[in-house]
């Protein structure tokens, strides 16, 4: 008995001593950090400032986006321009600057010519006199003004790969942390992979017709050259997000303006949102999610 009752004793007082330190590491001890969605400025901040100006980008880099999009397209003169559209007439002036020159595709305008025209009066007065900007003026006024959000550029024709990756190279974009790439055209993001330093990411975009069908197939093409996928946002389940996740790919909605779809995205873990409205930090907050294994 004598010898049970020294044991209890010597076993009380290790607890005693041990209990300070457990209780440190207990309140050291934090739970691990949850990533929240990446918030990507559709176009810029093209729900308060015309779509690809610069004034949208500077807003987008204000309002703390993750990424800011940038479309990209060549002139018919080889130079590459911020536009959504393979034509003018939706966001220019064109069609009184140019009204014989039907259907007023980007590509058969030199960047002279397209700086003639007025980008931004469709959208408000407030910014007549927008210019279409080149991709090198955007990088420009980003560098000048300390702006620090990654760009997520999307090649919207293919062939303009290399031009694109030796002007971001110039600027000293091209890496990982700073630039992401997406396109509709598999053909573009495999001839950007041997252009691009490794870690710098690849997302395929797709439509909603293409996502509605072969998902499985679909998506084991798409993880032999890219690291994510971009869906519409109608065509967005729970299932795809985990179907995309288990092949190791990103997944990124476009485009998500509403809070009650923010809520239902991030509740299904997905990796980005495309919004017009990045400045909305109540329901960019609440955006959050746990890390994914």
């Amino acid at each position: 008995m004598r010898r049970i009752t020294v044991f209890r004793i010597y076993l009380c007082a290790l607890f005693l001593l041990s209990l300070p330190i457990v209780l440190a590491a207990a309140a050291a001890w934090q739970p691990p950090s949850q990533p929240k969605t990446a918030v990507i400025a559709h176009r810029g901040a093209s729900g308060h400032a015309p779509e690809h100006t610069l004034s949208s980008y500077r807003l987008a880099a204000r309002m703390n986006a993750d990424y800011i999009e940038v479309d990209v397209r060549a002139t018919k003169d080889g130079k590459l321009v911020a536009l959504h559209d393979a034509t003018l007439a939706r966001t220019t002036n064109v069609e009184t600057v140019y009204p014989h020159r039907s259907p007023w595709r980007v590509s058969d305008f030199s960047l002279r010519e397209l700086k003639k025209l007025d980008a931004g009066s469709w959208f408000d007065p407030r910014f007549a006199g927008e210019c279409v900007p080149t991709l090198d003026e955007v990088v420009r006024m980003l560098k000048a003004e300390r702006v620090n959000v990654p760009l997520y550029v999307e090649t919207k024709q293919p062939g303009i790969e290399r031009a694109v990756a030796r002007l971001l190279q110039k600027h000293g974009v091209l890496q990982r942390g700073s630039v992401m790439f997406q396109s509709f055209h598999p053909e573009s993001l495999q001839a950007l992979r041997p252009l691009i330093p490794r870690g710098v990411p690849l997302i395929q975009l797709v439509g909603e017709k293409e996502a509605r069908s072969g998902r499985d197939e679909l998506l084991q093409q798409i993880a032999v050259y890219a690291d994510g996928i971009g869906l519409p946002l109608p065509a967005v389940t729970e299932e795809w997000v985990r179907a995309a996740h288990g092949r190791g790919l990103m997944v990124h909605v476009y485009t998500v303006n509403e809070p009650h779809d923010l809520a239902r995205l991030c509740a299904m873990g997905v990796d980005g949102v495309f919004t017009d409205y990045p400045d909305r930090p109540g329901r960019i907050a609440a955006c959050r999610r746990l890390p994914r294994h």
